[in-house]
Parts: C-alpha cells; sequence; structure tokens
C-alpha cells in the first residue's frame, strides 16, 4: 500500500492528447475518482512518473499524482470527508485511458495492507489479564504479526480524536518487520466515550500483553501517535522505561484538558490521569474562542480553525509551565513531524518547543524533527487521497473545521515522513 507505482502507456500517436482516470471505493463503499491529462512523447508514450499532467484534479510531475488527488463523487460524503479506511483489506484502483472521448485501455491494481504470511492476534482487557475489571471481555487492541522467525520489534499505534483503532496504519507498518499493535483508548465500548480521564495507567496492561507474546522482543517497543495520540505517545514516554522509541505526527508540548466542565463540580475535566490523579493540563479559552468565531461560522460559512483555541491556550505561561510534558525523561529517540499550515493546532510552535526543551535538559537520545511547511494535520502514511480540507464536529453543531496545508504539500509531506519514519524505526529499534 505505501509503495510508489510506475504508471506508464504506449501505443499513443506522437504528441497525443490522452486523459488518465483512477477510482477506487473506501471502506464505507463510496466512490473517489482522479484524472490527469497527458501529451504523449514522440514515440507515442505517456510515463506518469515524469511527465507533466497538464489539467485534472492535479497539475505537474507527481507519480503517485493519481492517488492524493482522488476526490470524493458529489453527492457521497455521508457526513465523512475523508477517506474511509476502518481495517486491512486490500484496494482496488481501476485505471482506464481516454482518447477523444472513448476508453481505449483499462487495468485494475491491487493495494495490500498486509504482507502475505502476516498474522493477527486479539487483545482483549480483562478476565485473566490485568486490566481493569470494567473492561473484562473487551476487544481493544491488534496485534500484526510480519512473517518470519525470531524477535520482532514492536509498535504501538495510537488514533488520534478520532479514536477507536488505526488498523490501517498498523498493517501498512507490519509489512517492514515491524509487530504492530493498533490500541485503542477511547471511541469503542466499553472504553470512555471521548477524550476525558483516559487513565495512562491503563497502557500497563497493553505492555504486559506484549511482553507474554512469544514473537515479539520487549527490549524493542516503540510507540507511533498522531495529533492527541502523539501527546499521549509522549506521555507514556515519560512514565514507562521500555518504551525506546516514539514517532510523534503533529505532537503537542503540554497535555491539553479534555474540554469541558464537570457537571457536578464545575471543574475541568483532564484528558489524562496516572494513578488516579489528573495529570496536569492546561485549560482551553473556548468560550473566548467560541464567541469570536461565531461570527465567521454562522455569517461567512468559514471553517472553523482550531489553532487559534489551541495558540491561546498557550499564552496561559502559568499553566503551561505546570502542563508540559517532561519529555527528557523520554528512555529513546524521538522524532517529531508537523505541517507548518496545521489549522486545527500549532504542531509546529509545539514541536520548537519540545525541541528546546530537550536541549535544555541536554538529551541523551537522536532527536529528528521534519517539518513541512505548506503541509496541515493530516498527515498519515502515503497514496491515499489528500483532497479532504475540512470536516464537521458534532459537538459544535455539526460547525465545519479546517485541517490546513494543501492536497499536494499533504501528499508529499505523507509520502517522505513515512519513508523516513520506517528508517528511524528501523535505527531506533533495529
Amino acid at each position: 500500500m505505501d509503495q510508489e507505482v510506475r504508471i506508464s502507456a504506449t501505443g499513443f500517436l506522437p504528441h497525443e492528447r490522452a486523459i488518465l482516470r483512477a477510482s477506487a471505493n473506501d471502506d464505507d463503499n463510496r466512490r473517489w475518482r482522479s484524472q490527469a491529462e497527458f501529451w504523449a512523447d514522440q514515440s507515442g508514450r505517456v510515463d506518469v512518473t515524469s511527465m507533466e499532467s497538464r489539467g485534472g484534479t492535479y497539475r505537474g510531475v507527481s507519480p503517485m499524482g493519481l492517488f492524493w488527488s482522488m476526490r470524493l463523487e458529489d453527492g457521497h460524503a455521508n457526513g465523512r470527508t475523508t477517506f474511509a479506511k476502518t481495517g486491512a483489506s486490500p484496494n482496488q484502483v481501476s485505471l482506464e485511458i481516454e482518447i477523444g472521448g472513448q476508453i481505449v485501455a483499462t487495468a485494475q491494481l491491487v493495494r495490500n495492507f498486509l504482507a502475505a504470511g502476516t498474522q493477527t492476534r486479539d487483545l482483549t482487557i480483562g478476565g485473566d489479564s490485568q486490566g481493569p475489571s470494567n473492561l473484562n471481555g473487551c476487544h481493544v487492541g491488534r496485534l500484526f504479526l510480519p512473517p518470519g522467525r525470531g524477535l520482532h520489534p514492536v509498535v504501538i499505534i495510537l488514533s488520534g480524536t478520532g479514536g477507536g483503532f488505526d488498523l490501517d496504519k498498523a498493517a501498512a507498518l507490519s509489512r517492514h518487520g515491524f509487530a504492530t499493535l493498533a490500541l485503542a483508548y477511547f471511541g469503542i465500548p466499553p472504553l470512555p466515550t471521548w477524550l476525558h480521564r483516559i487513565p495512562l495507567d491503563y497502557f500497563e496492561a497493553a505492555l504486559a500483553w506484549l511482553a507474554a507474546q512469544p514473537e515479539v522482543d520487549i527490549q524493542r517497543i516503540g510507540v507511533l501517535g498522531v495529533s492527541r495520540g502523539a501527546e499521549l505517545a509522549l506521555l507514556l514516554g515519560t512514565k514507562f522505561p521500555q518504551i525506546r522509541a516514539i514517532v510523534a505526527y503533529a505532537p503537542s508540548s503540554v497535555a491539553w484538558a479534555a474540554g469541558g466542565r464537570d457537571k457536578t463540580t464545575g471543574e475541568i475535566i483532564p484528558s489524562w490521569t496516572w494513578r488516579g490523579e489528573p495529570v496536569p493540563f492546561a485549560p482551553l479559552p473556548l468560550r473566548g474562542f467560541m464567541l469570536r468565531s461565531a461570527i465567521p461560522v454562522a455569517i461567512a460559512r468559514r471553517p472553523v480553525i482550531f489553532r487559534n483555541l489551541f495558540r491561546a491556550g498557550l499564552g496561559n505561561r502559568e499553566a503551561i509551565a505546570r502542563a508540559t510534558i517532561p519529555v527528557e525523561k523520554i528512555h529513546g529517540p524521538i522524532m517529531l513531524i508537523s505541517g507548518g499550515d496545521d489549522h486545527l493546532w500549532p504542531a509546529a510552535q509545539m514541536c520548537k518547543a519540545i525541541l528546546a526543551r530537550l536541549t535544555e535538559h541536554h538529551f541523551p537520545y537522536a532527536v529528528e524533527y521534519l517539518n513541512y511547511p505548506r503541509a496541515g494535520h493530516m498527515l498519515r502514511y502515503p497514496h491515499l487521497p489528500t483532497t479532504s480540507r475540512q470536516s464537521r464536529n458534532r459537538h459544535l453543531g455539526n460547525a465545519r473545521f479546517s485541517f490546513g496545508g494543501t492536497p499536494a504539500a499533504d501528499g508529499e509531506a505523507n509520502a517522505d515522513s513515512w519513508r523516513r519514519a520506517i528508517a528511524f524505526l528501523h535505527s531506533s529499534l533495529g
């Protein structure tokens, strides 16, 4: 799934105009389509890898442009604007060539998430395990074991504010020789329905379960998290010394509040707890932010830019001092990844704060920072559509919110950061 594809066609007349199209269904069975316009060379050949698209869903030279520039067909959004990938089943891509209004050639391409021979094993918290008693029988994780004998390094995959499992990301990473555990921590029953009061102690049970798997090398454990999952990954690294490497996509430098108040006490609700106590957090100035956002959202019909909310929160110096994640306590290398045009929160600014703290405390391990100035918040593994620029929030009256970035910038950032993250994990856990 994460490999680049070379698409070429021959048999054209010299300099003949051709339209290449690609289409695929996502896991919600919605159709996504793209197209590009080319002129054949003197020999009657079109090579997408090296030739410029002069029109369509993308322009310029982009070997995987037909993949990242796919757009959702009108009328098929179903409330979700991003490409839905909820499992590890292959994606089938249909290709066709049009000349003069006629389809003259077609092809099919299967994009695999799992390597042949990959095994899966589900993690259930409760029963005979050491998990909390209220989670008895709850399926909260899936382990992907790549083919091959011997002990495998393992990477725990943590989702962001969407909750649930990132099965697709874990499957794609497992192709590279890692055992991967897609681990849920909220968003599926009977786990919390939203990101609030998540006990970091909960992850002790997952680590204990991994230690009991005979194919896993518990001396080589990494964590890959996205957005709030990256905030969580850094927090876990400060609590559990067995975590030896962290990849943090669009991370936070502080632990944030959950974004609401307890109806009984009126107190701000924490996102995380440790040993029964709230992890120190920075509050979010929601009331002022909502007032400032009301006119752009209601009258101008603009999407909400949540980055402004978190920037305001970062101005509370006293709270930030308490809530800053002590990243210097992490026991291994760290990779930070950000988009410079992230509209959900100021990931690049917070990455720089993390780097400054690590430098101040003479952090002894390797640190890598990848920043993509024109990319937004929605960074993940490569070659899926990146054309969705916004989504909706059911907790805010279904108001639209912006991801930031551009499709092309996100497509390039996904490909480069994924390749470098894999290399980082191999060098850190190899």
